[in-house]
């Protein structure tokens, strides 16, 4: 175990030093094909080694970060006046090894590109924005607002790493075939377990977002399969001092029974301590006799930091969340997970180190005793 921790980290500072020869500038200006159109090419790579435990077995991974996945973003944009921008956004990401995805009997998944956003924008100065196309909803990313500076490495998504370890019981039967002869894995992943509720993601869709007035904006978009959604933001700074929160009611339509209510809040001192709160409700159609909704809770405290080191700021932060009856509304589930994240920017190179510890815990009314799943991890993001 120590040999492996130790070549991790000679493979980390090795590609740190190697991604540090990049330029400072964060996107590439290119030439377009019309002499109107602005374009510039940027995205990032964000890698990772880790390191799971589910306390029956442990094992080493090579992975892309789903806290920020590795992209390419083209955008192009036209000043048609003063007041009126038009423009379009073409993202797509590319993971080998989701951070996500990998488990303990899949541990090399092939990338493949997959797409985030294809969208055209009109960005009226005093009526607002309207999008058109694949991007995100109203709501998503509303219980993400983050201002620790961390959460590369850790949010109140909490399965964005490890979600697809499963809890393993000590005591249960081990797995056996079925009269088919197949075995079938019917164990809860953290997955199925550990949902901060983020909304309706990117969907295709058509999407208006308000002006800012004193801080707070409106959005309101619906897509397909019937979904619609609405949040209110804010964002505001007094005295150096950083606020920034969201809420959002969401129904995701014909895809999914339920609608739900989420938000989160940051705060961030000018001295560097933040202060990050998350929160979702589902209210769930048909729910079960005896049922409980799912919801969730997360906090997490930080400390930011300009000047500890001369190339970068250096963030580090401490969470905790607790996820209730997120599947089976009927069996009690509740999840907790508590984790420590550290960020190093090193600005100079356009680039973030990162590092992150995570446990998982599961309880419900079965009676089983599930043992943790513990996951460490530390990688680089380069921004280009």
């Amino acid at each position: 175990m120590r040999k492996l921790y130790f070549q991790g980290a000679i493979t980390l500072t090795a590609g740190a030093m190697l991604l540090g020869a990049s330029t400072r500038a964060s996107a590439l200006e290119i030439k377009s094909g019309n002499d109107k159109v602005d374009v510039q090419l940027k995205g990032h790579i964000a890698r990772a080694m880790m390191m799971a435990d589910d306390g029956n077995d442990s094992k080493f991974f090579h992975v892309d970060n789903s806290n920020s996945e590795s992209r390419i973003i083209l955008d192009g944009k036209v000043k048609a006046s003063d007041s009126l921008t038009v423009g379009s956004t073409f993202e797509v990401q590319w993971q080998a090894n989701p951070s996500d995805k990998v488990s303990m009997g899949e541990e090399t998944i092939s990338g493949e590109f997959k797409e985030r956003i294809m969208e055209v924008y009109f960005d009226a100065k005093d009526m607002g924005k309207f999008s058109l196309g694949r991007g995100d909803m109203a709501s998503d990313d509303s219980t993400e607002v983050d201002l620790s500076g961390t959460d590369l490495a850790g949010n109140s998504g909490v399965a964005d790493v490890g979600g697809s370890f499963k809890f393993y019981d000590p005591a249960a039967e081990a797995l056996v075939p079925d009269e088919n002869g197949e075995v079938v894995d019917n164990r809860l992943a953290v997955s199925n377990v550990f949902d901060n509720m983020d909304g309706l993601s990117r969907r295709n869709r058509v999407r208006y977002d308000t002006p800012k007035f004193a801080g707070f904006g409106l959005g309101v978009s619906t897509g397909e399969k019937e979904m619609a959604d609405v949040t209110l933001i804010y964002s505001g700074e007094l005295s150096g001092t950083k606020l920034e929160g969201a809420l959002a009611w969401s129904d995701p339509g014909s895809e999914k029974s339920y609608s739900q209510i989420n938000g989160s809040a940051s705060l961030l001192f000018d001295f560097g301590l933040n202060f990050t709160a998350a929160f979702g409700s589902r209210d769930v159609d048909n729910m079960p006799a005896g049922g409980d909704e799912p919801t969730f809770t997360y906090g997490k405290i930080g400390y930011k930091c300009d000047k500890l080191l001369p190339f970068g700021s250096t963030a580090v932060s401490v969470d905790y969340g607790a996820y209730e009856n997120v599947k089976h509304q009927n069996k009690g589930e509740e999840g907790t997970a508590y984790g420590l994240q550290l960020v190093q920017k090193v600005s100079d190179w356009n680039t973030e180190l990162y590092a992150a510890w995570r446990n998982f815990e599961l309880e419900d009314n079965s009676g089983a005793g599930y043992e943790d799943i513990s996951i460490v991890m530390a990688g680089v993001r380069l921004k280009f």
